[in-house]
């Protein structure tokens, strides 16, 4: 019977964890929107921990085999991962417009290619990062704290940054080949 509505175990595997990565992210991203915190900083900072707590359960589908898989077919990746990062993108894009419209972040971020960034940033540093390079959770914690005061500074309204000139250096006269 599950044969008829996924065709195989192919189809079975993506309906399980499409269906996971949707809660996942209802359980994440959308909780955190639902309850903004005053400050975009302390934003960034729930978006981090809240896929840090869900990443720590050992439920539903292996993330390695989810990886695995993503990485060594890309359509898997177009079926199954797109469609959920979208919405995963599209909840905290939200919540980056709702600090553009309080004028905690300035009106010139694009607000869609920010939260793919930090959708980018919380993936790595909560589940990709600490799997591939064994980072320990003191660390990850520490680098969510880090990372999310450099970025709220990166995008904030109160801090206006004059380009940065480099300093004048004596160049080094080009080294020049002999001829062959």
């Amino acid at each position: 019977m599950l044969f008829h509505y996924f065709g195989d175990k192919r189809g079975i595997f993506e309906q399980v964890v499409s269906r996971q990565i949707a809660d996942l992210v209802s359980e994440a991203e959308e909780q955190v929107v639902a309850d903004l915190p005053a400050r975009f900083e302390d934003y960034v900072e729930q978006l981090f921990f809240a896929r840090l707590r869900i990443d720590d359960r050992d439920s539903g589908v292996p993330g390695w085999d989810i990886s695995g898989r993503a990485l060594s077919d890309p359509d898997f990746s177009l079926r199954v991962l797109q469609p959920n990062h979208a919405r995963r993108t599209a909840v905290i894009a939200e919540g980056v417009r709702h600090y553009q419209a309080e004028g905690q972040i300035r009106a010139d971020v694009d607000a869609d290619l920010f939260a793919e960034l930090l959708a980018n940033f919380i993936i790595f540093t909560t589940s990709l990062g600490p799997r591939w390079f064994g980072t320990g959770e003191s660390d990850i914690r520490a680098q969510i704290e880090l990372g999310s005061q450099i970025l709220a500074k990166g995008v904030s309204t109160s801090t206006i940054k004059q380009p940065v000139k480099r300093g004048s250096r004596a160049r080094r006269a080009p080294k020049v080949r002999a001829a062959d």
